[in-house]
């Protein structure tokens, strides 16, 4: 009997093994392009995707880790851990951002400019494409999995296109003579991948403070509590994140007559209907109160 298997492509262990894979090819094409035409945009896009797949690969172990379930010590599990890295993701973006635009003004200032060949340019082109690709499918997995470590690495994906692409505009400038162009594309293409940085950080200081998710997603928890006939009323609403998935409490005003264990049943009938409405939603402590 023949065995089939399938690929989830859904899977964020599976979004971050393609990661790897093309991450790692394409800083092997764009080294030996760089080498051998001639371009120093393109060596140091090379070294902008190395820092990516070392993201990437950070980025796997954390996923790994995150599966952990509840101990002692972490009694909410160890999602947490996606935040962290994705503070990491960040600091390597910070430091690439700051190093592209160092070599940049260096370039500038001590006239070091080079004249590539064709070679670099089509490796430029076939980066963006790739990376911008790789970017879109990241960034679907991580919205899908709400997973913070997914969302930080699909930006660092689009840093490096449009590192790849300060690349293109500073090399076809080399080649038709206008040398500046090289340095002052790759000086600009910094500033974004910092601001990419600190961009990441902000949102995972988010989680960390507890801060409330979107309003479209409360409003959709309260519908869902609402469609309950037996609940007079809802209030004290606060959910807590925890890595890419909420913890949540909740009161609800039942009628005073009903027994305990018919309120009971309630609060169980909502805490199960949130938990299968919204993947997003790991827990729900439901309180009752008399009307």
């Amino acid at each position: 009997m023949k065995m089939s298997y399938r690929i989830d492509f859904k899977n964020e262990y599976t979004c971050t093994i393609i990661g790897l894979i093309l991450n790692g090819i394409l800083t092997v094409f764009k080294f030996l392009a760089g080498i051998f035409g001639h371009s120093q945009a393109m060596i140091a896009d090379a070294m902008h995707s190395l820092s990516d797949g070392l993201a990437t690969a950070i980025t796997y172990i954390a996923l790994k880790l995150a599966k952990k379930p509840e101990d002692k010590e972490h009694p909410y599990g160890h999602e947490n851990i996606e935040v962290i890295v994705s503070w990491i993701v960040a600091v390597i973006l910070l430091l690439t951002g700051i190093f592209l635009g160092y070599s940049a003004v260096r370039t500038i200032y001590h006239n070091q400019y080079t004249r590539p060949t064709m070679i670099a340019l089509y490796a430029a082109i076939v980066s963006i494409i790739f990376k911008e690709l790789l970017y879109r499918y990241t960034i679907h997995v991580g919205n899908i999995l709400n997973s913070p470590a997914l969302k930080a690495n699909a930006y660092d994906h689009r840093s490096d296109a449009f590192s790849s692409a300060g690349a293109l505009i500073g090399i076809f400038g080399a080649i038709y003579k206008w040398q500046f162009l090289d340095p002052l594309a790759g000086m600009i293409i910094s500033i974004f991948i910092v601001k990419m940085g600190i961009d990441i950080i902000r949102e995972g200081n988010k989680i960390i403070m507890d801060a409330m998710p979107s309003e479209n997603f409360i409003n959709d928890i309260k519908k869902i509590i609402e469609t309950f006939p037996d609940v007079k009323q809802h209030s004290n609403l606060r959910i807590h994140p925890v890595g890419r998935h909420y913890i949540m409490d909740v009161s609800i005003t039942v009628d005073k007559n009903l027994t305990v264990f018919e309120g009971h049943g309630i609060a169980t009938a909502l805490r199960e209907s949130l938990i299968n409405n919204k993947l997003q939603v790991k827990d729900i402590i439901v309180h009752i109160e008399p009307d």
